[in-house]
């Protein structure tokens, strides 16, 4: 229960009360893990239940999620309009909610857009209901302190902000505030929204122009609410131009906090994908680690040094505490609180409250069916194999369907050599869930391992067919094609790879291992440069480039890129089993340092204990090192580990045919 103070406050705008409570309130800001960028808040509903919403003050208007509009009896107006995002325009659903509580503070009369895609149920195992908008925060004097992980919601007109603040313009949906934006050949003003709920600094359209001396273009990911689930991913991919930046001052401080500042739409003078009169993002790279004032009447935003003492609240943790006080903590909570006890990495704690929830069977079968894949995914991370298949065993074909783990059990079967369940379990998701693209997937899985190649080409496209999306599984597509014989049919695959997905380093360096004469070296090297050409310098796959350039036998480039990527990625880390297994991955692909590779992985390996990854650096390590059985032992427990990733089964496939080579006198 929220109490309300004694004396309360209350403010009005056009005759509705902005919101009724004290002077102040706090509120504790949650995040799904340590230092994780963006910031959520718990809010109680009119039913007395606590959601989660994100603080997004990049958003005219608040986002409720359906399931949560329905569960409290909202009245929703369909198709009542549109909203703008990154990633586009979306159909909006419109709703009011009565009120909602913030702490001691009831605001009452909040519009949300109900059910946007793009924005999603869970954020880790944390239950997200939805965001929070300026249609909120914009009644209050918000004030955002990162480090302490705390909200401040203060009455208008009660805070004296530093001298040293910024102007700030709200205009009834956005905040835009000037930024100086620090770069080699000077200093250039921007005017951006101050978005909470983005990432970095972007410019759009024309107001990049400023920038236009010095600028990479590339393809990258440009995605956010409104944009589809169910589209393929590289609908989401832009060019866009980066611009090397030293450091940003927004409201009286400097952030000196070196990222590349990305410049969208560049091409239009004005930006479809930003929304009109957009000119830019400014988002939590840059406000984070500082405490942030939004004085939304007077016009005023500030950016100080937090003195209060750094907290982290880690939402799982909370949600979990509030369940076990609410619910207790029987076997019938299982499932909910296994997953929080997941995210505040008590897997221990989560095995035994997902053990109970299975064995006393509670929940519906659907809620069986999700703990017993989760349990069986645990186990799996945890390397205990046998069991994994103790908790799937129970479950029905058509549950494994649709809990998305067909494919992975299939190929697990296969694994374990029960070749012929494997076929029988695949043909049985088929019948009980003709219309899936997963179950025909692992049939193919199922038909290729018993050499049934055209019959497995047959499946894969029935599943692309289901999937409405005719270039889905080209890297199975590319497998399948070669246990056929058909090495060009299985290089166009992936070449199709690589142009819709310029970035995808494990396509590079497949395509390159399928070469077998210069004409093929030249029509990869073409291709390679292509790819390369389109993206980033600092976005280039520089691990798979490395293993291609020396697959080509070009060493002097494989050792060039290896330097940059081994700067780029394993630099920044601590010593840790991270770091010895990123140093022994580069240089196991550029074909160098072979006992001091070997000595890191094994040291990662016996830090963590088996996961897929890092066997999967294993096996590169025994291969550069010519040790082809060993090669393979570990290619094939990295699969074992990670049964439906393609990459994984093929790269096991594709050692274990160069150790039985190796083996032939």
């Amino acid at each position: 229960m929220f109490i309300l103070a004694l004396s309360l406050a209350t403010a009005t705008v056009a005759g509705v009360s902005d919101y009724y409570g004290p002077e102040r309130a706090k509120l504790d800001l949650v995040r799904p893990a340590p230092e994780y960028p963006r910031i959520y808040v718990r809010a109680e509903l009119p039913d007395g239940s606590l959601g989660t919403f994100l603080v997004d003050t990049g958003a005219d208007i608040s986002v409720l999620n359906e399931g949560i509009a329905t569960r409290i009896g909202l009245e929703v107006e369909r198709g009542w309009g549109q909203v703008e995002g990154l990633s586009g325009t979306a159909a909006m659903h419109r709703a009011v909610i009565p009120e909602i509580r913030l702490g001691a503070m009831v605001v009452p009369e909040v519009e949300v857009a109900v059910g946007l895609p793009g924005l999603p149920d869970e954020v880790s195992f944390m239950p997200l209901d939805g965001l929070l908008g300026n249609n909120v925060w914009s009644r209050f004097v918000l004030e955002i302190d990162y480090p302490a992980d705390l909200m401040v919601l203060h009455r208008p007109g009660s805070v004296k902000l530093p001298k040293q603040s910024a102007p700030m313009f709200f205009d009834g949906s956005h905040v835009y505030s000037p930024v100086q934006v620090i770069v080699e050949s000077g200093t250039h003003t921007v005017i951006p929204k101050i978005d909470t709920g983005a990432s970095e600094l972007t410019v759009c359209a024309a107001s990049g122009l400023i920038f236009r001396d010095a600028f990479t273009e590339g393809i990258e990911t440009v995605r956010g609410i409104g944009a589809s689930e169910t589209l393929p991913p590289h609908r989401f991919l832009e060019m866009t131009r980066r611009i090397e930046v030293e450091a940003v001052e927004l409201g009286g401080r400097r952030l000196a906090r070196s990222s590349p500042a990305r410049w969208i739409d560049f091409e239009n003078a004005r930006s479809a994908t930003c929304g009109s009169g957009t000119r830019g993002l400014l988002g939590h790279y840059y406000l984070g680690g500082n405490r942030v004032f939004f004085d939304y009447r007077e016009g005023v935003l500030s950016v100080t040094k937090s003195r209060r003492k750094r907290r982290s609240n880690n939402g799982h943790t909370l949600w979990y505490d509030h369940d076990v006080a609410h619910n207790g903590d029987g076997p019938d909570r299982g499932l909910v609180q296994a997953k929080y006890l997941l995210g505040m990495e008590r897997d221990d704690d989560a095995v035994a409250a997902l053990a109970a929830f299975v064995d006393t069977g509670s929940g519906t079968p659907e809620d069986q069916g999700e703990a017993r894949v989760l349990l069986a995914a645990v186990h799996r991370h945890r390397g205990d194999l046998a069991a994994a298949w103790d908790a799937l065993e129970p479950l029905s074909p058509g549950q494994l369907v649709d809990e998305h783990e067909i494919v992975a059990t299939v190929n697990g079967l296969l694994f374990e050599e029960r070749v012929d369940d494997a076929l029988d379990l695949a043909r049985a998701a088929v019948a009980a869930r003709p219309d899936t693209g997963d179950a025909h997937v692992a049939l193919a899985d199922a038909l290729l391992h018993h050499g049934q190649a055209d019959a497995a080409r047959e499946e894969v496209m029935t599943a692309a067919r289901i999937e409405e999306y005719p270039d889905a599984h080209l890297l199975r597509r590319a497998r399948i094609a070669m246990a056929m014989g058909d090495r060009y049919g299985s290089m166009a695959h992936i070449r199709k790879l690589l142009q819709l997905y310029p970035m995808g380093g494990t396509f590079l360096w497949f395509y390159a291992l399928l070469i077998d004469d210069e004409s093929d070296a030249a029509t990869f090297r073409a291709d390679m440069d292509a790819a390369v050409a389109k993206l980033h310098p600092h976005t280039r796959p520089f691990d798979f480039l490395v293993a291609a350039h020396h697959a080509l036998g070009e060493q002097e480039e494989a050792e060039a890129l290896m330097a940059e990527g081994i700067e780029a990625h394993c630099g920044s880390m601590a010593d840790s089993p991270l770091r010895d297994n990123c140093m022994a991955w580069y240089w196991s692909l550029a074909g160098v340092q072979p006992e001091e590779s070997l000595r890191r992985i094994q040291h990662a390996l016996a830090a963590t204990g088996d996961r897929s990854d890092f066997l999967d650096t294993k096996a590169m390590v025994h291969l550069a090192r010519g040790e082809y059985v060993q090669a393979h032992d570990a290619a094939k427990a990295a699969a074992r580990l990670s049964p439906d990733d393609v990459y994984m089964l093929w790269q096991a496939e594709r050692i274990g045919a160069l150790s039985a080579e190796e083996s032939q006198p």
